[in-house]
This record gives structure tokens, sequence and C-alpha cells, in this order.
């Protein structure tokens, strides 16, 4: 599992170009006897989200290409559909169970360290700095483990290997897709987040935030900005002000809230009146209903800045998720199977992730239709925090999350 994290670690790829990453774990389960799906058997095409411009996908699926990914998987992703589905099913029973893996890494430049020196990135600007690198990994080994207990699977299990859950966009188009139906028991986790310390694990009860992801676009006139200022419409000042009233927003006494403007690029010269400004935005809260008061504040007031200076403002809701709750009876469940692993003593029941998870969207549609689901934290010391250049873990929480699933999932 370590080789499998730093290869994967060695070639990051952003929400919906995931194509080597994806390529790769199809090729690894289906050496294991899975039953392997990709492209738009695993992802909706109508229900995608903030999908990179048409360009962008043509230059990393060439790059996949030269990295020596086949032409067949290729031509099933192509156009962004990433992401996997791996079923491998038992000698006995109906049931079904499903795991879900996030995939994609981050647009952040790495830092080379005297640890990751032989696996830092090599594509430029783009690094797994939040540990979705370790999921693939974990996910792999718990496939091959399953592979070789087939006679004690009950039923079907299906590994969910999720594209684009940076800013919550591809979990949706999952779910349409239907590979959550009839699932009875759902599972997902993350290493590091609150936990800390190597052989902790936490169920996740609470602390989800909703959040909504935006992209707002003002449009104005360029100008010369000495010799005909007026007769320019100037998008940065609009965004300007947008940002500054945006973050004075009167908070909510119904929960906890969160706002980040995470990009502003505006401008194309210092003496000409910048025509336009993109950014890229966030909204979040303790529940749906204070995301949605701090989502409608924010649009209100990228409207209002837009009138203020005359131009044009494009809103467009690139990425959403609700909140949820773990079922206690898992929560329970795993502190006996943590005990035979001999870490029982570090479980906790109550853990707070406090940030936002596309896995939510799956969490939310298996209980809906009467099957449970709970989501884990497994601890690790942290290199560097999660979306940050030096970020880096401890490799030892692969081997404790991939044990854990599989004594859940083969009921050991």
């Amino acid at each position: 599992m370590i080789q499998y994290r730093r290869e994967f670690h060695r070639y990051p790829e952003v929400g919906w170009t995931e194509y080597r990453t994806s390529a790769r774990i199809a090729e690894m389960l289906e050496s294991f006897g899975y039953e392997v799906y990709i492209g738009k058997d695993v992802c909706d095409e109508q229900t995608r989200m903030g999908v990179p411009e048409q360009e962008r996908l043509i230059q990393c699926e060439q790059r996949a290409l030269e990295e020596n990914i086949s032409q067949s998987y290729m031509k099933r992703m192509k156009g962004g559909y990433t992401g996997v589905v791996g079923i491998i099913r038992g000698n006995f029973g109906k049931n079904i169970q499903a795991m879900r893996f996030d995939i994609d890494a981050l647009p952040i430049c790495e830092v080379e360290t005297e640890k990751n020196k032989t696996y830092s990135s090599v594509h430029e600007k783009v690094m797994h700095a939040c540990g979705h690198d370790g999921h693939i990994a974990a996910g792999l080994g718990l496939a091959e483990i399953l592979s070789q207990n087939r006679e004690k699977i009950d039923g079907e299990i299906r590994l969910i290997f999720q594209p684009a859950e940076e800013e919550c966009r591809g979990a949706a188009s999952i779910v349409r897709r239907g590979w959550l139906e009839g699932v009875s028991l759902f599972l997902s986790g993350h290493i590091g987040i609150q936990c800390r310390e190597i052989g902790m694990v936490a169920a996740c009860t609470g602390g989800f935030l909703a959040t909504t992801k935006l992209n707002i676009h003002f449009h104005g006139q360029a100008s010369h900005a000495a010799n005909a200022p007026e007769k320019g419409r100037n998008a940065l000042l609009a965004a300007a002000v947008f940002t500054m009233n945006a973050y004075g927003i009167s908070r909510s006494s119904e929960g906890d809230s969160r706002l980040n403007v995470g990009r502003f690029i505006s401008g194309t010269g210092r003496n000409i009146i910048s025509d336009s400004a993109d950014l890229e935005v966030e909204t979040r809260g303790e529940n749906a209903k204070v995301n949605i008061y701090m989502r409608d504040r924010v649009e209100s007031i990228a409207k209002a800045a837009a009138q203020m200076y005359d131009v044009d403002c494009r809103i467009d809701r690139v990425g959403d998720v609700g909140t949820a709750k773990s079922d206690e009876e898992l929560i329970k469940m795993c502190k006996s199977h943590l005990d035979l692993m001999g870490i029982g003593d570090k479980y906790i029941e109550n853990g707070i992730f406090n940030a936002s998870e596309d896995a939510v969207t799956m969490m939310n549609e298996v209980q809906k239709n009467g099957g449970k689901a709970a989501y884990f934290m497994f601890g690790t010391e942290l290199l560097g925090e999660h979306h940050q250049n030096t970020f880096d873990f401890n490799e030892d929480v692969l081997a404790i999350m991939a044990e854990t699933y599989s004594r859940i999932l083969l009921k050991k």
C-alpha cells in the first residue's frame, strides 16, 4: 500500500482529470478479479459539477497518454469521465455493501522535503495535499484482502473510487448513476483531519459542514486608464467591493458558518481599466439552513457590486453538499473490531469532522433508502496541515484503514 500511495502521490490529478489515476486503479482491480466499471458507466453526464474547460481536459488526456495509460481506458474516460467502480461477489447472500475512496488532488505546488524527495509530484502546481492518495492505496489494499477472502463475503461489495471530491463536485453524479441503490451498508473515511495520533480512529457522528462552491464572473469594459477612464466599466473594482463586503456578512444565530474567496483573477495591465474578474468562492454552514443563508447573501452582494460599477455578473454553482450523521449501531460495532486489532483504547465515538465532505451525498442516499452509513477519521501524525504545500502523513495509517474496513465488511 505504501508503494501504491507513493505512485499516486507522484502523479496527482485534479477533479475530473484523474485519467492516469483511474486507469491504474482499474488495472489493479482487474488483476484482483473484480468486475470493473469506468467512464460514463460510473458518472452521470448531466449531474457532474465544475467540469474543467475542454481545452484543459484535452491537455490532461494527452499527458495521461504520455504516461502510458491504455488507449482503451482513455476512450471510455474521454471528456472528464473519470472514477472507477469495482465489484466483488461472495459465495452466499444477496446483501450489498459499498465503500467510497476519493481520488483527486489539489492545485497546489508541492514543496520537496527530506521525506518526500523520492515521490514528490511530477505535475506542475498539482499535489496530493489532503491524503486522497492514501485513501486510494488503502482502498486497493482492501480490494486485495477481499479478493483473498471471497468465500466470506455476504453478497456483493462495491468499491467506489470517486473523482472530484474537492469542492464537492463528484458524488452526486455517482448517486444519480445508481451505484448506491440497494446498498445496506456504506462506509467511507479520511486520514488525519481531527485525528493526529497513529492508531486513533474516530467515528464522525457530526460536524459535517454544508457547503456551496461558486464561480463568480464580473464582465465590464476595458479602456485607457489615463486618456478615457470614464469610458471603462471596471470589473476589478466590482470584484474587490464584493470581496470586502462578503467578508462582512452578519453571521447567523442558527449555527456556525464559513466564507472564503480563494481565488481572484483580474486585469491585463496597469494602464488598462479591467474588463473582467473571476473569483472562486465557497460558503459553509453548520447546517443546510445556515449555508443557504450565507450563499444567498454572497450572491446578493455580488449582484449589488456589479450594479454599482455597471458591469455584468454571472454566478455559477459548481459544487454543493449537505450534512449527515453516522448511524449509532455502526459506531458501536466498530469498537469490537478495533479491540481485536489492539487499538480499541484509541477509539473515539463522537468525532467532529468540522469540514465538508462529498461522501455525505452518498451517506444520505443510503440512509434515505433504509441502509446504514458511517464515516471514520483515521489518526496519523501530519507534516504540514491539510491543503498546505508540505502536507504528508505517517503511512502506517494505511494498514489500519484497510484492516478496519475489511473486518467490518467481512464481519471478522
